[in-house]
């Protein structure tokens, strides 16, 4: 018989057999020993384990037990007793009960069965009359619901889930793995003992056998055994939500059909699916609390790239395109790569950093490399790639094309065979300083800019030095807070982005909506700057450079010429690589020098006295020496900090009806004279600024845009200084700008 039902201890039973009772669990007699000795109970069958307790006769029993106790091969006394483990069926008993199940079952529905059990069968290989395809079919036929065997139709070829098992048992899952000859017959033998028939004088014999290399290899490429094998082309590192017929949905643990997918068990769960908005904003404005932003738009972006892994499964197919997410900054070690970490850490358990695309070398933007780089992340099917510390002029047209292309297409090395991909893959790059970009690939980005200006970054303090380390003790949690703004999207009706993005249509309408439903910003905003920092100087040299100048011209204006004429004067050997009869070298220092614009070294700070002034030969500077208290929160300028109004610490949930308390970041306590940073000032109304003054007026800023369409918020900030991102948020809540 054959049935489509799923195959319990249920199974083995006649309609009318068994009453269910009120525990979920089924009641029936006994097919030995009945209601023998006044007992009314009788057997107890329990689907959930696929076991049966006989109250006649106290014995207990699985599957094959009851099998043979129903043709009556053994009685219900010769079971086990309770808490006793041994094997019940042997020899003759066990062969005489597996023939039952054979006769009497199809052949998928005896693989089932025996797949229940656990059973390990024994499998004529092919030979004397056996064909392969015969024996294909019957492999397949038992492992087809043990998944661990998958047909890939991106490779077109039969792999398994790739796993690390540590000292402490847990497995780690590292991607897919093709199946090769000599590791599919020992993974065979787990599920069978093959065997098959010699002749000898003394006639036929049969011996136990491992399947031979070559059958092995046509198995593997077998359209028996391939077309049986479960099909899959994804795996999950986290759980993250699916839209699935109009409905939300996650995917399974395990194997997913819907998906043909794969997720971990002990993958990162959202475990606070109840997380209001609040709370959830609380959680990622605080991991972003301590990044020296250069603007707002710059938190805004940030956020952006952290969440867009986690709402691939919101668009319309899953290999939906998404921009390039590119981190710079001014300087060295302003944390752009462990800003980019953090996304790392949160869907793959670690910060993976590939080598740069671009390194300045001559003709290192190597097309092949970046290829083979690709190809080899999508067979194993990695969700994330970010290249660091690019250097020069980054031109690649392999990274340009896959940037914005659905599918992957390339050969597989060693082999006559070409793959495509869905292209999944989130792409984000980071730039040292004199990064640049073609105008196709900065076009398809967005921008996060860092902006530290103190000389020593290895002088700021933290409230969590620690941050990688606790995100990674907090995955759970802090998955739960991204989906407590995709779930307050949804529950607003789902609107979408209003700013497009022509590249990337699909993220603008949900990541952007996501953001702005939350108040978050729009990470669609267009950044003015696109071609980034890129300057290339030394910080050594420049801070002698500010030394010398503010210490021979205190408090004056100053020309580039009168700048040149200190460096060329001064006892000091200041830039003394540059030849300045050289026309090449007079340019490289220009361009050096005016990157350093705003930065502070030596605490003396390099100011413009007008930059509306469009050519930079006739710009004045000054050195101007700054002030500041060593005991603050030294060089977290920029910092976009959560409001102060409502503080972290005091987060709540409910689980199981208790209040629970988030585990949030040591926070470290406040000092009088902790410093407040400018960029602060105009982003929050934090009550400790209560008594500075505004070095500009609304009316100043808003003629500043009229004389200036399309300026940046850091030419804004150095023209008008103190005030000016306040009055402008003004303007634009009042729809004046």
């Amino acid at each position: 018989m054959k049935t489509d039902k799923e195959i319990n201890i249920t199974f083995f039973f006649n309609e009318g057999e068994l009453m269910e009772k009120s525990d979920g669990n089924y009641k029936t007699i006994c097919p030995d020993c009945g209601l023998q000795g006044g007992r009314t109970e009788g057997m107890i069958i329990f689907p959930e384990t696929n076991t049966w307790f006989c109250h006649s006769s106290g014995k207990h029993g699985g599957i094959l037990e009851l099998i043979a106790l129903q043709n009556k091969i053994i009685k219900c006394i010769d079971c086990c007793e309770t808490g006793e483990k041994r094997r019940v069926l042997e020899n003759e008993q066990y062969k005489e009960t597996i023939d039952i199940l054979k006769n009497k079952y199809t052949e998928e529905d005896f693989f089932q069965i025996t797949a229940l059990m656990k059973l390990k069968h024994s499998i004529e290989l092919p030979n004397n009359g056996k064909l392969i395809s015969k024996f294909a079919s019957e492999l397949a036929n038992r492992l087809r619901r043990e998944y661990i065997f998958f047909y890939r139709s991106d490779t077109k070829d039969i792999v398994e889930i790739g796993k690390i098992k540590h000292q402490n048992k847990e497995c780690e899952y590292k991607g897919f793995v093709s199946v090769n000859a000599n590791r599919f017959i020992t993974l065979i033998e787990r599920y069978f003992t093959p065997w098959t028939k010699i002749y000898t004088k003394k006639g036929e014999l049969i011996i136990n056998k491992s399947m031979p290399q070559s059958t092995a290899n046509i198995v593997l490429v077998s359209d028996d055994f391939m077309d049986n094998m479960p099909v899959i082309n994804r795996i999950f590192t986290i759980q993250q939500p699916i839209l699935y017929n109009n409905e939300l949905t996650f995917p399974k643990t395990g194997y997913d059909e819907r998906f043909g997918s794969w997720l971990s068990h002990n993958s990162p769960k959202i475990t606070h699916p109840d997380l209001s908005l609040e709370e959830s904003k609380k959680i990622i404005n605080l991991i972003f609390s301590e990044f020296c932003f250069q603007s707002k738009q710059d938190k805004t972006n940030a956020i952006a790239a952290f969440i867009t892994p986690f709402i691939r499964g919101l668009y319309s197919k899953f290999n939906i395109r998404t921009p390039v997410m590119i981190y710079e900054a001014n300087r060295e070690r302003a944390g752009k790569d462990y800003l980019a970490g953090l996304t790392g850490l949160l869907y793959e358990g670690v910060a993976l950093e590939e080598s740069p695309i671009s390194n300045s070398e001559k003709g290192h933007n190597s097309n092949d490399e970046l290829r083979k780089k690709i190809l080899s992340s999508m067979i194993v099917g990695r969700k994330r790639l970010h290249f660091a510390n690019n250097k020069g002029h980054l031109n690649n047209a392999v990274f340009e094309a896959i940037t914005t292309a659905a599918k992957f297409s390339d050969r597989l090395l060693g082999t006559n065979k070409t793959a495509e991909f869905d292209n999944e893959i989130e792409f984000s790059l980071s730039g040292n300083l004199g990064m640049t970009l073609t105008p196709d690939l900065a076009n398809r980005s967005r921008f996060i800019k860092l902006f530290l200006d103190i000389e020593d970054a290895n002088e700021r303090r933290f409230q969590n030095p620690h941050l990688h380390s606790w995100l990674l003790e907090n995955r759970d949690m802090v998955l739960s807070a991204i989906y407590g703004l995709v779930k307050h999207w949804i529950v607003n009706n789902s609107p979408k982005g209003s700013i497009p993005f022509a590249s990337y249509p699909e993220w603008a309408n949900v990541c952007g909506g996501i953001m702005e439903t939350a108040g978050l910003g729009n990470p669609c905003i267009k950044d003015k700057e696109m071609l980034g920092i890129a300057s290339d100087s030394e910080t050594s040299d420049m801070k002698m450079l500010f030394e010398l100048c503010h210490e021979s011209k205190p408090d004056t204006w100053m020309k580039k010429h009168d700048i040149r004429d200190l460096i060329i004067n001064s006892p000091e050997d200041v830039f003394g690589y540059i030849n300045w009869e050289n026309k090449s070298d007079q340019t490289k220092f220009a361009l050096k020098f005016d990157k350093f614009v705003g930065r502070i070294l030596s605490d003396i700070k390099l100011v413009v006295k007008d930059k509306d002034i469009r050519r930079k030969s006739r710009w004045e500077y000054m050195f101007v020496k700054q002030s500041r208290n060593d005991n603050g929160n030294v060089g977290n300028n920029g910092n976009i900090r959560p409001s102060v109004e409502s503080p972290i610490e005091n987060i709540y949930i409910e689980s199981g009806g208790v209040p629970q308390k988030i585990p949030m970041l040591p926070m470290l306590p406040s000092t009088k004279n902790d410093v407040i940073s400018d960029r602060e000032i105009q982003f929050w109304d934090a009550k400790e600024c209560k008594d500075i003054v505004s070095e500009c007026s609304k009316e100043d800023v808003l003629q500043f845009f009229k004389d200036n369409p399309g300026a940046s918020y850091k030419e804004m900030y150095d023209k008008l200084g103190i005030g000016s991102f306040k009055f402008r948020n003004k303007l634009i809540m009042g729809d004046e700008l």
